[in-house]
C-alpha cells in the first residue's frame, strides 16, 4: 500500500513539474507585429533582439512578410530592440500576455552630403593593417566575375591576372594541377607559394621520402580542392616585408584565400551547374604504318648497305606474326578521347543578429582525355559567426574535400602517351593467329621488332588494364574567439586542426606486358598509405590608435603562433600475385619492397608589427618575426626576420589638390628578410643502418648512412621593392608598377652530393651560394565606359625576371654529366647564369655532300693536314661525318665534335609573363575574354628527339618526310639521313632548342542574367545562363603538342624539357546558376 501511495505522489510531482515548467517557457514567449507607424503597413526583416544587461545578444528573431514574429526569451527582464534600416531602433517591454503591437518610425534624418569612408580589412589579419594603408607589394584578386566560367581551381582562375605572378599547368590530366612561381625561381627545393584559406596556412610535404617533383602537385592539391564558388578573393603577396609574416614557409610568397561566409538577412539557397566538353589539342601527325616500314628499310640501308629484312618489316604473308606486323594503327589516337566534366554546387547562405552561416557542398567529376582517366571531388563548407555579445565574436569553419583521381602507371619512366608516340605502328593492337582471326588478347609479344615486350609495352593494353588511383581525405577544422576588450583592444585566439589521409595504389597485369612469368613486373602490386596530421594555435593582441586624433594613426599586433605536424607512411610493393582479379599486394604475392616510416615537426613563431600613418600621406609599417625550427639544431635554431615598409600618399599633400584628376595615389617602398627551412623533419640527424657486410657470428654490422649536421641553418632571403599605386579620372584608370630585387642567401640544396671518397655520397641538406632574382612588374586597368547599361573596361599585366646565380658553394661540381651522345644534353651550372639553362652543340643543318663534311679554320677554309689532304669533321675523333649527316658547329675548329665545343644555347626561364583581356556588360549581358602569354623562353623538344632522329626502330613524326636522301641534295628544312644507330646524327643541340614563346586565349565567356520581372514570375532570386571557352586557340613557334612545360627548382640541374605529357584540353562550358 506505501508503495503505491509513493508511486502516485512521484507521477504527480512528475506531472505538476512539467505543467510549470510548460507555464514558464510559454510565459517566456513574446508574439507581435511590427508595422510602420506612418502608413500602417508591414514591416518585413525587422529584427527582435533579446539583449541581457551587459548588452549581449541572447537570442533573436525576424518579422515575417506581414510583420508578425515569434521570439522565445531567455528572461523576461532582458531588453528587447526592434530594428531594421530605414526605421528609429525601437526598445520595448516585453510582454507575454498579449500580441504586442510595434510602430516604428521612419528616419528622418536629412543628408545633404555624405561622405563614406570604407575600411577594408581582411577578418584574419596577422599585421592590423587597413588594405587601402599597405605599403607592401601584394595584388588582391576578386573571382565573383571567373565563377561562370569552365575553371575548376584557383590557379585556372589566376592564370595571366597577376603581374609577377606565373602559373604553368603541370599537365592535363585530371587533377593535375599547376605550378606557381612568384618573382622567379629562388631557391633549390619546392618553390610553390604558401596557400592561406582564412588565416590557416595548409599543408606542406615534408616527409624524408618525398619526391620533389611530386610535391608541387601535392602542395597545390590545396588550390585544387577548394571549389572556385567558395573564394571570395586570394591577395598574392610578393615581397619579403610582406612575406615575412608567415615565416619561413612564406619565403616564395602567400596566397591568402579568403572564402564568403554568412550574411544578415533571410536565407538564401543557390545552386551551378557547369558541364563541360572537354577536347586535346590536335597531336603532333605521326608516321603510318606503311611510312614508318620505308623508313626502317632506309636506315637499314644506309647503316648496312646489303642486309637481311627483318620479318616484322618485310611484309612476308608467310611469316607466322604477319597479320601482328601489317596494321597501320594510330596508337596516340586509341588512347586519345573527348572527356566531359560535370560541376555540381550547392550553397546556403543566411543569418540574424546573432547567427551568421554559410555552407557549401561541391562536386567535379572530371574527365581526362586520355583513356581511362579521371578526378572525382567532393567537398563541402561551413563557415558559422556566432555573436555571443557585441564584443565577443566565436567563428567556426569547418572544411572537408574527398579526392579521387584514376591514372596510368608508368613503366622505365614512360608513360603511356611517350610509348603510343614512339610505339611501331605496323604493330596491331590486338593479337591474331597465323590465319588473321583475333584472338581476344592485346599483342604483347616478349621481343618485338623494337625490342624486350616490357620496354616497348602496347599502349592501349596497359591505358585499358592497369592501376593507378589516389584516394585523397582531408578535415580542417578551426576556431576562433574574438573578444574586444575596448574600443582599441582585440584579442584573437585562434586553434586550428588539420588532418589528411591519402592512399595510392597501382596495379599492372602479365597481360598488359610483353614479359615472361619470371620478369619482377608480372602482376605487380604495390600500395602506400599516408597519414599527417598538423594542429597550429595563435594568440594574437591587436591594438589601434588609443588616441583620438586625426593626424595620427597608430595601429600593430603581437602575435605568438605554434604549429606541430606530424606523419606516418607505409609502403607495400609485391608481384607474381596468382591471380588478375587479386591487385592487394599483401596476398599472395612476393614481396618486392616494404617500407614504414613518421616523422614529427614542431614550429614556434612570435611575430610583432607597429604601424604609424600621419595625417593620411605618410605610412610606416614595421614586423618583427622569429621562427624556431625543430629541423634545425641547437646553433641555428630560431631565425629573426624583420620588414619595414614606407608609404607615401601624395594625392593627399595640398600642392595636389589642384589636379582633379588625381584620386587615391601612392609612392611606397619595402625591404625585409624571408627564411626557409629544410623540408625533411629530420635533416640535420645521422643516420645509421644495419647491414650484412661485416657481420659478426649473428649480429649484423651498424653503419653510418648520412652525417650529423650540427650547423645547418636557415636560408635567408632578402628583397626590396618599389612600387607606384596610381588612380586617376574618378578612379577609372589605375597603374601599378613594382621594381624589385631578391638575393636569397646561404640556399639549401636538397640533397648535396659530394665525393663518393667521403665515405658517404649526398649531405642530405647543406647551405651555401647565392641566388639574384630581379625584375619589375606593371599593372593597367582601364574603365573606358561607366553607364547605366553599358560598361566597358579593359587590363594589361606584365613583368620580366631575372634570373642568375650570383655563387656557387665552396667546392660545387658544377657538371653533373657530360654525356654528349644522342639526344644527352650536358648538365652544367654557371656562376651568371640562370636555374634551367640549356648547354649543347650548335646545330647548322646537314652536309649537302661527303665533300662538304670537312673542317674548318675560323675564316671557313678547308684544314689540310700535313700531306696536303683535306680534315673531315668527326664526332670524338672516331666517327666520320659523310654527306647527309647533321652539321655541328667546330667551335675551338679542330675537326672534332667534342665536349670542347658545348656552348650556353638557352634557357627555361621566360623574359615576359603576362596577359590582357576586356569586359563589357550591356543591361543582361556580359562578354569577357582574356589572354595570357609567355615570351622569352627556350623547351628542349623531347618528343622531337624521339621522333625525329631516325636512328632507332622507334616510330617517327611526318617531319622525317623532309630528310635528306641523295649526295648534293641541300633543301631548306631538311633534316638529318635516316642511319639506324647513327652515332651523332642526333646529338644534343639547340636543333631542339625551340623558342616556347606563345600567346594563349585563355578564357572567353558570354553571359545572361535573367531579368528580376520574369524571376519573380518563377518565384527565383535570379537566374544566370553562360557559355565559356578556355585555351580554344593559342600562337607559338613551337612545334610540339603544348609549350606549356613545368619548372622543377628542387634540381639546379635542371633544363625544361617537353615530355608528351598529357596537354591542357581545351574546354566548352555551359554554366546554369539558379538562386532560391
Amino acid at each position: 500500500m506505501k508503495k503505491k501511495t509513493f508511486t502516485a505522489i512521484l507521477i504527480a510531482a512528475t506531472l505538476l513539474t512539467g505543467l510549470l515548467e510548460g507555464y514558464s517557457q510559454q510565459s517566456r514567449i513574446i508574439r507581435g507585429r511590427v508595422t510602420d507607424s506612418n502608413d500602417k503597413t508591414a514591416v518585413i526583416g525587422a529584427n527582435i533582439i533579446e539583449y541581457d544587461a551587459e548588452e549581449r545578444i541572447i537570442n533573436g528573431t525576424i518579422s515575417d512578410v506581414n510583420g508578425d514574429f515569434i521570439l522565445e526569451m531567455k528572461d523576461l527582464s532582458h531588453k528587447v530592440r526592434v530594428s531594421v534600416i530605414g526605421y528609429e531602433t525601437l526598445e520595448i517591454t516585453p510582454d507575454p500576455n498579449t500580441v504586442m503591437s510595434i510602430e516604428l518610425a521612419p528616419s528622418n534624418v536629412e543628408l545633404e552630403e555624405v561622405t563614406i569612408t570604407a575600411k577594408a580589412e581582411s577578418r584574419f589579419s596577422l599585421t592590423n593593417i587597413e588594405e587601402r594603408d599597405k605599403a607592401s607589394s601584394s595584388v588582391k584578386v576578386d573571382l565573383i566575375d571567373m565563377q561562370d566560367s569552365g575553371v575548376l581551381s584557383a590557379t585556372d582562375a589566376l592564370q595571366g591576372k597577376i603581374s609577377g605572378l606565373d602559373i604553368i599547368s603541370a599537365s592535363g590530366d585530371p587533377g593535375s594541377g599547376s605550378q606557381l612561381v612568384i618573382r622567379g625561381l629562388s631557391s633549390m627545393g619546392n618553390s610553390q607559394p604558401l596557400i592561406v584559406v582564412d588565416g590557416v596556412p595548409q599543408f606542406r610535404v615534408s616527409r624524408n621520402d618525398i619526391d620533389i617533383s611530386s610535391a608541387d602537385t601535392e602542395d597545390l592539391g590545396n588550390l585544387i580542392n577548394i571549389a572556385v564558388q567558395d573564394i571570395k578573393s586570394i591577395e598574392i603577396l610578393k615581397d619579403a616585408a610582406s612575406t615575412a609574416v608567415w615565416g619561413s614557409q612564406g619565403a616564395d610568397g602567400v596566397l591568402l584565400i579568403e572564402t564568403h561566409t554568412g550574411r544578415l538577412g533571410k536565407v538564401q539557397f543557390d545552386y551551378q551547374y557547369k558541364p563541360s566538353l572537354n577536347i586535346q589539342p590536335p597531336a603532333i601527325p605521326m608516321l603510318d604504318g606503311d611510312e614508318y616500314i620505308m623508313l626502317q628499310l632506309e636506315e637499314w640501308h644506309n647503316a648496312y648497305g646489303v642486309f637481311d629484312i627483318p620479318q616484322e618489316i618485310a611484309y612476308d604473308r608467310d611469316f607466322y606474326d604477319f597479320y601482328n606486323y601489317s596494321a597501320n594503327t594510330d596508337w596516340l589516337g586509341e588512347i586519345t578521347q573527348n572527356a566531359f566534366t560535370q560541376d555540381h554546387y550547392f550553397k546556403v547562405a543566411g543569418g540574424g543578429q546573432k547567427t551568421r552561416y554559410f555552407t557549401s557542398v561541391s562536386y567535379v567529376n572530371e574527365g581526362g582525355t586520355t583513356i581511362n582517366t579521371d578526378a572525382r571531388r567532393i567537398s563541402t563548407r561551413v563557415n558559422l559567426d556566432y555573436f555571443l555579445s557585441r564584443r565577443l565574436v566565436f567563428t567556426i569553419q569547418f572544411n572537408y574535400f574527398n579526392n579521387n583521381t584514376n591514372n596510368h602507371v608508368e613503366i622505365e619512366r614512360r608513360n603511356v602517351r611517350q610509348m603510343a608516340l614512339i610505339k611501331a605502328p605496323n604493330m596491331s593492337i590486338w593479337e591474331y593467329d597465323q590465319f588473321g582471326n583475333p584472338t581476344g588478347e592485346y599483342f604483347t609479344p616478349i621481343n618485338s621488332y623494337q625490342g624486350y615486350g616490357g620496354t616497348y609495352f602496347n599502349p592501349v593494353a596497359v591505358a585499358n588494364l592497369d592501376k593507378n588511383n589516389r584516394r585523397e581525405n582531408h578535415l580542417q577544422n578551426t576556431f576562433r574567439l574574438r573578444y574586444d576588450i575596448n574600443d582599441w583592444i582585440t584579442i584573437n585566439e585562434t586553434v586550428s586542426f588539420q588532418y589528411k589521409g591519402y592512399k595510392t595504389q597501382n596495379y599492372l597485369p602479365y597481360n598488359a606486358l610483353g614479359t615472361d612469368w619470371l620478369a619482377w613486373t608480372v602482376n605487380k602490386a604495390e600500395e602506400s598509405n599516408n597519414i599527417e596530421s598538423a594542429i597550429r594555435t595563435e594568440t594574437q593582441v591587436a591594438f589601434d590608435s588609443p588616441f583620438r586624433n586625426q593626424n595620427h594613426t597608430l595601429t600593430g599586433a603581437i602575435t605568438w603562433i605554434t604549429n606541430q605536424s606530424q606523419y606516418e607512411w607505409m609502403n607495400l610493393q609485391s608481384h607474381k600475385i596468382p591471380s588478375t582479379d587479386i591487385q592487394d599486394p599483401a596476398i599472395s604475392g612476393q614481396i618486392n619492397w616494404i617500407g614504414t616510416g613518421s616523422g614529427e615537426k614542431r614550429e614556434l613563431g612570435a611575430l610583432a608589427n607597429l604601424n604609424y600613418k600621419y595625417k593620411d600621406k605618410y605610412l610606416v609599417q614595421t614586423t618583427v618575426r622569429a621562427d624556431a625550427s625543430s629541423v634545425f639544431g641547437v646553433n641555428y635554431r630560431w631565425g629573426l626576420f624583420p620588414g619595414i615598409s614606407v608609404g607615401w600618399r601624395f594625392s593627399s599633400e595640398s600642392f595636389m589638390q589642384s589636379f582633379q584628376w588625381l584620386d587615391d595615389s601612392m609612392l611606397r617602398f619595402s625591404w625585409g628578410i624571408s627564411g626557409r627551412q629544410p623540408g625533411q623533419a629530420y635533416a640535420r640527424f645521422a643516420t645509421y643502418e644495419s647491414t650484412d657486410n661485416g657481420q659478426y657470428m649473428l649480429y649484423p654490422a651498424i653503419v653510418p648512412q648520412s652525417v650529423q649536421l650540427d650547423n645547418l641553418k636557415w636560408e635567408s632571403q632578402s628583397s626590396y621593392d618599389i612600387g607606384l599605386e596610381l588612380n586617376l579620372f574618378n578612379y577609372r584608370f589605375f597603374l601599378e608598377a613594382d621594381v624589385y630585387q631578391k638575393v636569397t642567401s646561404d640556399l639549401l640544396f636538397n640533397p648535396y652530393y659530394i665525393p663518393t671518397s667521403s665515405g658517404y655520397d649526398r649531405f642530405s641538406s647543406l647551405n651555401g651560394g647565392r641566388l639574384e632574382n630581379k625584375g619589375w612588374e606593371l599593372m593597367l586597368d582601364y574603365k573606358i565606359i561607366q553607364g547605366e547599361n553599358f560598361n566597358w573596361s579593359v587590363n594589361l599585366n606584365t613583368s620580366q625576371n631575372v634570373n642568375a646565380f650570383l655563387d656557387l658553394p665552396d667546392n660545387f661540381n658544377t657538371e653533373r654529366s657530360t654525356a654528349i651522345g644522342n639526344g644527352q644534353y650536358p648538365l652544367r651550372v654557371l656562376e651568371g647564369e640562370p636555374i634551367g639553362s640549356f648547354f649543347g652543340f650548335r646545330y647548322l643543318g646537314v652536309y649537302p655532300s661527303d665533300a662538304d663534311a670537312m673542317a674548318r679554320d675560323a675564316n671557313g677554309n678547308i684544314i689540310h693536314d700535313e700531306e696536303g689532304n683535306p680534315v673531315p669533321m668527326t664526332y670524338l675523333g672516331t666517327y666520320v661525318f659523310r654527306g647527309g649527316d647533321a652539321k655541328y658547329e667546330d667551335i675551338n675548329h679542330d675537326g672534332k665534335i667534342d665536349l670542347n665545343d658545348v656552348v650556353f644555347i638557352g634557357d627555361s626561364n621566360p623574359d615576359f609573363v603576362g596577359g590582357f583581356g576586356t569586359a563589357l556588360d550591356y543591361k543582361n549581358f556580359d562578354l569577357a575574354c582574356s589572354f595570357h602569354y609567355r615570351l622569352g623562353f627556350d623547351i628542349v623538344n623531347q618528343v622531337a628527339i624521339d621522333t625525329e632522329g631516325m636512328n632507332d626502330r622507334n616510330n617517327q613524326s611526318k617531319a622525317v618526310l623532309s630528310r635528306w636522301r641523295v649526295q648534293g641534295q641541300d633543301e631548306e628544312g631538311m633534316i638529318p639521313r635516316a642511319y639506324l644507330n647513327h652515332p651523332a646524327n642526333n646529338l644534343g643541340s639547340d636543333r631542339y632548342v625551340e623558342p616556347g614563346d606563345y600567346l594563349r586565349l585563355i578564357n572567353l565567356k558570354l553571359g545572361y542574367r535573367l531579368k528580376s520581372e520574369w524571376c519573380d514570375r518563377l518565384n527565383l532570386r535570379s537566374v544566370v545562363l553562360a557559355f565559356s571557352a578556355r585555351k580554344i586557340l593559342t600562337f607559338t613557334r613551337y612545334s610540339g603538342q603544348d609549350p606549356e612545360v613545368g619548372q622543377n627548382a628542387a634540381d639546379p640541374f635542371w633544363i625544361g624539357v617537353d615530355r608528351a605529357n598529357t596537354p591542357p584540353p581545351k574546354i566548352y562550358t555551359m554554366s546554369v546558376a539558379i538562386g532560391f
